[in-house]
């Protein structure tokens, strides 16, 4: 066969000549972002001016009425209502807006740095590199996450309005909390799609790497073997833990107005605790270990190469000065191949100076409930 068209069939096979994945495959069943991206064709810059002024708007009322009804002024009060609407909920829609292209750019940036490889015949599941990306499109926007999370979020809306509020002993009027949480209903809704789309893109993300090797770029320009993207995600993820800390803090300051009661403030801590050790894991210790393994499949032949050396060169001392010299030099040349291999071989997902910023992020949303608490003691708020 000629040898130009043997490299057209191959390059027509290569991954790198597929269509690439793009953020709308992922959110086609997600009504909110269909009619905020696709209907009303928003930049996300004005989703993020939208998401602070509506919730703007019902605290704005909230502050006329305290000034008016109130004497005396409640600064840890000021300070979560600031806190939310010009920090928490722009923060939370960038995240949402981020996540599904976040998700479309990791998978085609691993498809063209080319280190996904071949199949792992010993295991079942997808046999091809693009059946599993139709996988992934499938399970991230099934309309099933979106039919729960609307669930969840109407029966806590019903809760909140027919059981909880009712009852609540809070000195905002009835109708104000009414407004409150219709304002924080999207907010929810948003929270549940952004949390989804991360576990199932770091679900598949360990999956693929579970059922194809891994071929790390030793010298790829992203310091990370071509596995670089998964940073991306992985600040992603730690913004939501930020999100999550920041909200339990919020909460906190405003505790004398009772906006959560305690039941939904213990849930909200539950799941910042366990949701915070899993992103960690998924995206940067299983990577790790992968990464790991590929480098030890790659040093592999060298280890064998300098066993079968070494009992040679055992097996010639005594009997051959020339062979035992030239066996040394064999050896030593192999110890110093395994050595420069061992050293380039990056086994993180991240740049070594970018593991340090990521510790002291993860750090901060620890640290952040105490330096509330220190706020509101030194503002002298008693609840």
């Amino acid at each position: 066969m000629d040898t130009t068209m043997v490299d057209q069939q191959k390059g027509a096979e290569s991954p790198t000549n597929t269509t690439p994945l793009s953020a709308q495959q992922f959110y086609q069943h997600d009504p909110l972002l269909v009619l905020l991206k696709d209907k009303l064709r928003l930049r996300d810059l004005w989703i993020i001016v939208g998401a602070m002024l509506l919730p703007g708007g019902v605290f704005l009322c909230w502050w006329l009425w305290w000034a008016s009804k109130v004497r005396f002024w409640v600064p840890d009060n000021t300070l979560s209502v600031l806190l939310q609407t010009f920090v928490l909920f722009p923060f939370l829609f960038l995240i949402y807006l981020l996540v599904p292209a976040s998700i479309a750019g990791l998978f085609n940036t691993l498809r063209t740095n080319g280190v996904i490889g071949e199949h792992r015949r010993h295991q079942s599941g997808a046999q091809t590199y693009e059946t599993f990306v139709q996988q992934l499109v499938s399970w991230v926007d099934r309309s099933w996450w979106t039919a729960a999370i609307l669930v969840i979020v109407v029966i806590y809306a019903l809760y909140r309005l027919l059981l909880l509020e009712p009852g609540s002993p809070s000195p905002v009027p009835y109708w104000m909390r009414v407004s409150a949480i219709v304002i924080y209903l999207p907010l929810m809704y948003a929270t549940g799609m952004s949390v989804v789309r991360l576990l199932l893109a770091l679900v598949f993300t360990n999956w693929l790497f579970y059922l194809f090797t891994l071929q790390v770029k030793p010298l790829h320009a992203d310091g990370s073997g071509g596995l670089g993207a998964l940073g991306r995600l992985l600040w992603i993820s730690i913004g939501i833990m930020l999100w999550e800390a920041l909200l339990l803090s919020a909460t906190w300051l405003s505790r004398n107005l009772h906006w959560l009661s305690f039941p939904e403030m213990l849930l909200l801590g539950a799941m910042y605790v366990i949701l915070t050790p899993a992103l960690l894991l998924g995206w940067l210790v299983f990577p790790h270990r992968v990464m790991v393994r590929a480098r030890d499949e790659a040093l592999q032949p060298l280890v064998d190469e300098f066993q079968q050396a070494l009992t040679q060169s055992l097996l010639s001392v005594g009997h051959d000065i020339r062979s035992a010299i030239a066996g040394t030099r064999q050896l030593a040349a192999l110890k110093q191949r395994y050595d420069l291999v061992r050293d380039t071989f990056p086994t993180w997902p991240l740049e070594i100076s970018a593991l340090g910023r990521v510790g002291v992020t993860v750090v901060l949303p620890l640290i952040l409930p105490l330096i509330t608490s220190l706020i509101s003691f030194a503002l002298h708020i008693h609840p």
